[in-house]
């Protein structure tokens, strides 16, 4: 069985040189690692490990890996913008006594561009952070990797100054999409039998609570056939980050007169993002930022394109490729929160978006449209509140509480 009793495995070495762990990190990458294997390798995985490994899935050095991840030009003034208001709001609410009643909470934030949105659109931290009971410290930025997020630690750094609550974290979606990275991930010919071979996917399939969140069989069979050992070795890659991450902070947290006792850890996983080149939307005055975003923002070049490229034509096909990598990706977080749920002291919950946003309520092929933003994060906010029992285990099912907007 898969699932570990104890998060916090013993190392299995010290060291970058070792043998032993470079193994494991070779069957990795081929999609050959076993259950016990990568349990092995999560216990002793350290920053240098994870750096090692993104560089050899897309076979680049780390210098033009941080290059190709680094968000820089307009969109990082507007993120600064947007998180230098936000965080100019945090300072005037905590200094109020904030912390004096038990209902307020102090939330830390990190993410990408669902929880940062620099352009027009209201995001889940946006909406998050119109409760009167909630102060939150932003470091999100739009267009970040999760492997920034863990090389820059900024959350480190404030989870230590200001010793949130809640810390609220999305990340991994950029990492498959930015610059057009999702091409090598993929299999043309929809040939591929590394799903097969891939023992982590199997079980996260095998599993997964189908009846709570159904399982297209056909859809996904279809598209995870064009998914290479690369894939693979990314989501267990991302694995491996969150992992680390999340082991990080509740290290700090396990005992009474911890820095970070009864910290609520907070994961979110994407819906189905749409493939698409089309710029328009209807006549609806209402929705006019949509053409807008569509035509200046990317829209078409972070899916569509990539696996047109790669000759992979056909609407549905694409659409069932991300529907199975996505199916994956979530299920991935929520083994996650299971692994460190399984002790006393850890409370690590997901929010599950997966069906929540109908084929008309995306923005562009990434992002949903403001009213599916709100639709999650008031989920989040049941979920800090606790105003809601989780649907199963620590998951919050978007769409189990509000199916309609």
């Amino acid at each position: 069985m898969y699932i570990s009793k104890q998060p916090q495995a013993q190392k299995i070495v010290t060291g970058n040189g070792d043998p032993e762990k470079q193994n494991l990190i070779d069957l990795l990458l081929l999609n050959r690692i076993g259950h016990k294997q990568l349990q092995r390798l999560q216990g002793g995985i350290d920053a240098d490990d994870l750096s090692d490994i993104i560089q050899r899935i897309y076979d680049l050095n780390e210098k033009y890996i941080l290059k190709l991840s680094a968000v820089d030009g307009l969109l990082r003034k507007l993120n600064d913008i947007k998180n230098e208001w936000r965080n100019d709001r945090f300072k005037k609410e905590i200094k109020h006594k904030f912390r004096d009643s038990s209902n307020k909470k102090v939330i830390l934030a990190e993410g990408d561009s669902w929880f940062n949105y620099p352009v027009i659109l209201t995001d889940i931290i946006d909406r998050i952070s119109m409760d009167k009971d909630f102060a939150v410290y932003s470091l999100a930025a739009g267009g970040d990797w999760l492997l920034n997020m863990l090389s820059a630690r900024n959350y480190v750094e404030q989870l230590s100054v200001i010793h949130p609550d809640v810390f609220l974290i999305s990340g991994g979606g950029n990492d498959l999409v930015g610059s057009a990275r999702i091409a090598a991930v993929v299999d043309p010919q929809g040939a591929s039998m590394e799903f097969d071979k891939c023992e982590f996917a199997k079980y996260l399939i095998e599993n997964a609570h189908k009846d709570k969140v159904p399982l297209d069989k056909n859809r996904f069979d279809k598209g995870v056939k064009h998914l290479s050992k690369d894939f693979f070795a990314l989501l267990m890659f991302f694995h491996l980050q969150y992992y680390f991450l999340i082991g990080g902070i509740l290290r700090n947290a396990r005992k009474k007169g911890d820095k970070f006792y009864g910290i609520k850890i907070i994961t979110q996983g994407y819906d189905y993002v749409q493939p698409s080149f089309n710029k328009s939307f209807g006549l609806n005055p209402l929705l006019w930022y949509v053409p807008f975003i569509r035509s200046f923002l990317g829209h078409g070049t972070w899916l569509k394109r990539p696996l047109q490229l790669r000759g992979i034509l056909n609407d549905d096909v694409q659409k069932d490729i991300l529907y199975a990598m996505i199916y994956l990706f979530n299920e991935m977080m929520i083994n996650i929160g299971r692994l460190f749920n399984e002790t006393d002291c850890c409370h690590v919950c997901h929010i599950d978006s997966r069906g929540s946003i109908p084929s008309n309520g995306w923005t562009d092929e990434l992002h949903p449209r403001p009213e599916y933003f709100m639709k999650t994060a008031r989920i989040f906010i049941d979920c800090i509140k606790e105003t809601q029992s989780p649907t199963y285990e620590h998951v919050y099912i978007v769409n189990q509480f509000y199916s309609e907007i």
